[in-house]
């Protein structure tokens, strides 16, 4: 099925502007028209879904009677004068009043209002293609119970996904989790954390996404900061998520144990949800009374089982879950060990196994989805 393609009209001739705009809309499968002169044919000027008039030329088409229309911005770069000083502030003020006469919507300052043109395109981007690769695939992880092993599940399903072929990125949601860096020994390595994320970015390139985040043993992330919490809003998430479903093949979200507004949109849009147990009592009645909650928001419900040798026998924990074909992967103690280290943490012939068939379930539904 083919795509209609969207197009800019951008009315400049200042090549910074242009450069400017091309890497912003490149992303979002936008075609951009560039015209270096305020004489523009009535056709050309009504036909384009989006106008962009630079600063340079936003008088002249005042003087040139441009009709004015709808979805139209007027966009500058803030001009210094030979001692670094801001120019006049009647500059600026000739560019405000140059799009009032034009009925502009906003006047955009360049680059430092990029995230705020990229939300006001963003009803203009080409719909991504359906791709053969059962790309943009999403998988929530959560705790049945605290100290369950979700984050460490998270980070060796996105590494055995890595290794079988998948672009993968875990994406850290617990924000008084510590830090999923931290588990994946990667705290030392730069790139974007949560609070670096734009509240106002609106729609976000999946190209820009995965430049910014860092990558440890080839799998990306975004991790929570232990130094500026601040809670991400339902907006940014949704913006966050958005693009990673964009640009990886697989997204992995490890969520922290609590009914939000935030936890029910991801789970609720997940392929599946894996809830993490432990075959101990308590664990096990809390996991079953998460997984009412996972199966209510629309999600399939997968139980995940770390075992160690003094909790119950995997019989007696597949009957409480009425789960008979649970495969038991059994608990790693050096796992502790090692992020007390600075290491990735390890995984054994269970933790490879399950992911491998919880990958291929993933496969089979998006196979059918899309058919």
């Amino acid at each position: 099925m083919s795509h209609s393609t969207h197009v800019l009209l951008l009315v400049t001739a200042d090549s910074r502007i242009i450069n400017i705009v091309q890497s912003i809309v490149d992303p979002l499968g936008i075609v951009v028209q560039v015209v270096t002169s305020p004489l523009i044919s009535r056709e050309t000027w009504e036909s384009s879904e989006f106008v962009l008039v630079g600063s340079d030329l936003a008088g002249e088409c005042v003087e040139n009677l441009v009709a004015r229309r709808a979805h139209l911005i007027v966009v500058h770069i803030k001009e210094f004068t030979s001692t670094g000083l801001p120019t006049e502030p009647n500059s600026e003020r000739d560019i405000w009043r140059h799009a009032v006469a034009l009925g502009a919507e906003n006047v955009l300052e360049l680059p430092t209002a990029n995230f705020w043109l990229v939300d006001a395109l963003s009803p203009f981007a080409a719909p991504d293609p359906v791709e053969a690769f059962p790309g943009g695939n999403m998988i929530s992880i959560i705790g049945g119970s605290g100290g369950a092993g979700a984050s460490t599940f998270a980070a060796n399903l996105a590494a055995i996904a890595l290794n079988e072929g998948m672009s993968s990125v875990v994406i850290d949601l617990d924000q008084f989790g510590g830090g999923i860096d931290l588990l994946l020994g990667a705290e030392e390595i730069s790139g974007t954390r949560w609070p670096d994320i734009d509240p106002g970015s609106g729609r976000i390139a999946g190209e820009t996404l995965t430049a910014a985040l860092p990558k440890v043993n080839g799998v990306s992330f975004l991790s929570q900061s232990r130094t500026a919490l601040n809670e991400a809003s339902p907006e940014v998430v949704a913006a966050v998520i958005d693009a990673a479903r964009r640009a990886f093949d697989l997204v992995v979200l490890d969520l922290p144990r609590e009914q939000s507004e935030c936890n029910g949109v991801v789970i609720g849009q997940s392929l599946v949800t894996c809830v993490i147990t432990r075959n101990h009592v308590r664990q096990i009645a809390a996991s079953i009374s998460l997984s009412h909650w996972v199966k209510k928001l629309g999600s399939q419900n997968r139980f995940v089982l770390i075992s160690d040798s003094k909790g119950l026998g995997l019989p007696d924990v597949c009957g409480a879950l009425g789960d008979q074909g649970l495969t038991e992967i059994a608990f790693m103690p050096a796992m502790t060990t090692r992020a007390d280290e600075g290491e990735p943490p390890g995984m054994n012939s269970g933790y490879r196994e399950v992911c491998h068939a919880l990958l291929g379930e993933v496969r089979n539904q998006h196979s059918k989805s899309a058919a």
